[in-house]
Order: structure tokens, then sequence, then C-alpha cells
């Protein structure tokens, strides 16, 4: 394959069909006013997002939203899926195969609101970060977000060899040709030579258990992050530094979890940080306390800070719905200080009122004045760790809502009509959100047969099973594969009862259902 116009990308495979919520606009705009700092609020907004894969996230806020959206993929076969997926829900997405230096070229691209890059900056060259910080600095409007991910230090330290072994076996050992055989020899070679006992072990013994955890990984997904020719893993001051020019100012991280120190920081390092002034300087000494190997950054061209009551004016009208059954919402939380046990007084009296009236959205300050015996403060602190946790996520506005129904159904019907064959889009449009809900492959089959007049959760195993009775394919559970009829219809008749009771709940709050 050529490599002119991949610039050393991986491009053997396609990339997988992931939903990244980071991305929606609506997600962005809470986590800013979160940490106090004012949002894009133009009524009908643009937004832009580079590096898009197969183009699934882009197509569901397209979807979604009443705001129009641009964005570019430079292999053909990803945006040639993605245009497919615009055509179907009439969203109206501009998307294009161009690279970055073509799209910076472009003269026919307005002012955005917000330009998003999820999991590109570290696998691109230094000169195509340029590029991204030129255009970020000739298309971001004054007060509009750059949103960005990226592999950084120190988090990534003792484990960047491996990447350099994959890369590295790759290049100059010649034999395997296909993906997953490329993927498998350089995995092999890494162990074998970890199990020779380098004296590197020495200083990163744990290293072995972190190949472990990488070979149970998705070999195409291993294929896209460790095996390009750039990977320039950074620090956040790094970052910082390569997007001064486009007149960014990092504002905060699009984690809502980072937000509540108590399950990141120990009170040691919560004093310590609080004494140092300068907020730059605080982040990066921030990322080695949590040993930050991976950023969600949020960053703005001339932040603003709320004053303090407008933040709290905006946050109480602020709608909030969950995605879990409140049953099923752990009380638990894992953070970069561990496990940490959430208080039962405060949680459980939240989720019975966030899943009241059939789980319908709710603002900030309906569910305060639901929940006298709790502060205002703690209130707003629980939902940041529930959407933290992705239990629970900020809605748009019910105005914005309404104007989407017919986009999101659409595209929904396509990728129920889709599950049939494949479960590579497990995620629906929900008007509410302005972005994806999780629906796996079975569950959207479930709402197919709805849609098609099966009305119980017995016909809807039934109408499931004989899509995978034509093709072959039988239920894996627990490690094991169902072989008989009656045992298959089983588990599925359990799954739909299942979805019936805890999952149409929330997907009819959502409007996907």
């Amino acid at each position: 394959m050529s490599t002119v116009w991949n610039e050393g990308y991986f491009t053997d495979v396609g990339y997988t069909y992931g939903y990244y919520r980071e991305i929606n606009p609506v997600f962005q705009r809470f986590c800013l006013l979160l940490r106090g700092f004012a949002a894009p609020d133009a009524a009908q907004q643009q937004h832009c997002e580079l590096g898009f894969g197969q183009g699934v996230s882009i197509n569901i806020h397209a979807a979604a939203s009443p705001d129009s959206f641009v964005g570019t993929d430079f292999n053909p076969a990803h945006a040639a899926h993605a245009n497919q997926l615009a055509a179907v829900s009439g969203s109206g997405a501009r998307l294009f195969d161009d690279s970055f230096e073509q799209l910076l070229a472009r003269t026919d691209l307005p002012q955005f609101d917000s330009i998003s890059l999820h999991g590109i900056w570290t696998w691109v060259s230094r000169d195509n970060q340029k590029i991204i910080a030129e255009f970020a600095r000739r298309h971001l409007k004054p007060g509009g977000l750059l949103y960005i991910s990226y592999n950084c230090f120190p988090g990534w330290s003792p484990a960047y060899p491996l990447r350099q072994l994959f890369a590295l076996h790759d290049r100059f050992t010649p034999g395997a040709t296909g993906t997953v055989q490329r993927v498998e020899a350089a995995m092999k070679f890494s162990g074998d030579l970890l199990a020779a006992q380098p004296n590197y072990l020495k200083a990163v013994p744990h290293l072995p258990d972190r190949l472990k955890k990488i070979m149970e990984q998705n070999r195409h997904y291993l294929a896209h992050e460790y095996f390009n020719r750039e990977w320039n893993c950074m620090y956040f001051t790094d970052v910082v530094d390569a997007l001064a020019p486009a007149k960014l100012d990092f504002a905060c991280t699009a984690a809502p979890l980072d937000a509540v120190e108590s399950v990141n920081l120990s009170t040691a390092a919560q004093a310590f940080l609080a004494g140092i002034a300068h907020p730059i300087l605080r982040e990066q000494a921030r990322d080695y306390f949590v040993n930050q190997q991976f950023r969600r950054d949020i960053y703005v061209r001339g932040a603003t800070r709320l004053p303090p009551a407008l933040r709290r004016q905006q946050l109480l009208q602020t709608r909030f719905v969950l995605l879990q059954h409140a049953a099923d919402v752990p009380l638990k939380v894992t953070a970069a200080a561990g496990d940490a046990t959430l208080q039962e007084a405060v949680y459980r009296p939240l989720l019975e009122v966030l899943a009241s009236n059939h789980y319908a959205p709710k603002t900030l300050r309906e569910l305060a004045a639901a929940l006298p015996a709790l502060q205002e403060a703690q209130v707003l602190e629980a939902l940041t760790v529930l959407v933290g946790t992705n239990a629970a996520v900020p809605c748009q506005s019910e105005v914005a809502a309404r104007h989407v129904h017919k986009r999101c159904d659409a595209l929904n019907r396509h990728l129920m009509e889709r599950a049939q064959f494949s479960s590579e889009v497990e995620t629906l449009a929900s008007s509410v959100l302005g972005g994806g809900v999780p629906v796996h492959r079975f569950q959207q089959l479930f709402l197919l047969a709805r849609t098609q007049g099966r009305k119980t959760p017995q016909e809807w195993a039934q109408h499931v099973w004989r899509i995978l009775e034509a093709q072959g394919q039988r239920i894996v559970k627990e490690g094991k594969t169902l072989e008989t009829v009656d045992d298959n219809l089983a588990e599925l008749t359990r799954q739909a009862d299942e979805f019936a009771e805890k999952g149409l709940p929330q997907l009819r709050a959502l409007q996907v259902a």
C-alpha cells in the first residue's frame, strides 16, 4: 500500500466502530460549566472533528443535534462509511477524506464553535501537529473550544519501550502478512524478550503484566494503537506549548471524575497541589500524583471564568438522566486513589429520584428540591460522580431535542438493521442526549423486533434466534458456546425479559425506544 497519503499511519485494516462521548458538544459544555468556564452559546453552532475514524461519533452527534458538523478522516474507506451514515440520517454533515493539510487549504469552511480530535494527536507527525494547531488558529472562533486526547507521561514512561519493541519487530522482521499475524508476531517477540529477563525488568518489574493486558485487546485496535510510524507521547506541558500558537488556553479535562479530588488524590497530595499557584504547573504536577497516561483535555480560545452565581444558575438548569437501571448502579468507584465506596445516604435517594417518573430527565434544581435532606453541593458532587462513571449523563435542551427526532430514528433504524449481521456499532442516537447511548447487538435486535410488531420478550427472543440460526451463529455464555436450540432460546428469552424490565425504561426516557 502506498505511503504517500497515509503518512505511515496504519491503514491495512479499518479502525474500530467505537463511540466517544467526550466528542459530544453537550458533554463538552457540561465539563466546562462544571469547572466554572463559559462555553460557546450560539443557537446554531458549527463543530468539526479531525480524524473521525469510521464516523460513528460524528454521525450520532450530527443526527442528534440541531448543530452543523464538518469532519475529515484521510482513510477513504472510513469517509465512505461515514458518508453512508450521514445520508441515512439526513443530518447534512459534511465529511471528507482530506488530510489535515488539505483541510487547512480549503476555503469553504466556517468558523467553528468546537474542534475535536480523539486519539489522533499521539499518532500523527510533529508536522501534522503543527497543522492541527494552525487549523485551530484559523478556524476556531474566539471563545470556541478544542477537545484533544493523547497518550502522556509520566504514566507511559515505564511501558514506552514495549511500544518500541512492537514497532521495531513489525518493521525489521518479514514474514507475517495479515494484520492479526503481524500483531501476534510482535507480541510473541516481546513476550520472549521479557521472558529472557533483561535488566530493564529490574527497573520495571510489572512490565510482563502490562504486556499481558495488552495482549487481551482487540488486534485491529492494537494495530492502530501501536503499529503506526508516528507515536509521539508527550507531557501535558508539551501539548500546552504546541497549542499556544493557536491562542488556546487549557481549561479543564473532559473527565468529570477529575473534579472530585477525594477519589483521586490523598489529603497530602491535595495540600501539596493547593500550594502551587500556577495552573499549568499544578496540572502537570497532578499527573505525577495520579500517574496519568492518557489525557482528555479541553482548551478554549480565550477562556472566560463564569461568575459563581451564573455558574450555579446554569448548572441548576442542566438536565440529567440515568443510563443504567437504578438498582444496578454500583456504589463503588475506581479512580486514581483506588476503590472508593459511595455513601448510600446520598446516592440511593438520588438514584431513586432519577428513576422516578419512568426515568425522565430532571434538572439539578428539580433533583435538589426532591432531596431536601441533602445540600445542593452534595447533589452536584454525586451527579458528577455518576456522570464520571457513565451511570448518568447531561442532556441537551428540550428545544434542541425536539428538532432531531426523525434524524435519530432514521439512523437508529439503519443501525438496528445492520445488527442483524454484525455487532460493529453498539451505540444508538438519543435526541435527549444530543449524543449516543450504548445498546448492544441483541438489545438492538429486540428493539427491531418491537418495530416489526412483536410485543413480548418471548417474541423478541424468537426473532433474534431466527437471525442467529440462519447465519449459523450460537450464543457464547460464560465462555461456553450454547449448542442446542432450547439453550439458545432460553438465554435469549432471559436477556429479553431483563431488557424489558431494565433496558426499555432508560431507552424510552432517552427517546430511543
